[in-house]
């Protein structure tokens, strides 16, 4: 069974993150320049404070209009995160992310140090790659037909 700490090492464990203090404008382009869909927020001691997505931007730029980019990333970002454990199963984390409609969710040790992000794309690829895995072990078993 596939990890998140396994996806990590494959996928990478970059994690791409802004201040609080940031406009939604900065946000929108670090968004764009790094082509991702959320952005971790970061406190000025790197502690996880907060995540903010391409919908959280779209939903301020619908209600208020251009005026949105000069808000504060801190007025519009999820503050209660949920993060998961790199021990996790990746079927056990798209289960969670499925529920509560989370696309990208942060990865923390259990002291609470941010890991890397995972989103609901990386977990389907990683278990799309599982899963044909399993097939080849299967057909090398003569256990299915191509």
């Amino acid at each position: 069974m596939t990890t998140v700490s396994d996806l990590l090492n494959a996928k990478g464990r970059t994690i791409v993150s802004i201040l609080p203090s940031e406009t939604l404008e900065s946000a929108s382009k670090l968004l764009t320049e790094k082509r991702i869909g959320a952005v971790v927020v970061r406190d000025r001691r790197g502690k996880l404070a907060g995540i903010l997505s391409e919908r959280d931007i779209v939903r301020a730029i619908a209600d208020r209009g251009a005026a949105a980019l000069g808000l504060r990333v801190e007025d519009l970002m999820t503050k209660e995160v949920k993060t998961c454990l790199p021990t996790e199963t990746v079927k056990d984390l798209m289960r969670m992310m499925t529920l509560r409609r989370h696309r990208h969710v942060p990865v923390c040790d259990t002291a609470g140090e941010l890991l890397g992000v995972v989103s609901i794309g990386d977990a389907v690829k990683a278990r799309l790659d599982e899963q044909a895995s399993e097939v080849a072990v299967l057909r090398d078993l003569n256990l299915i037909k191509a």
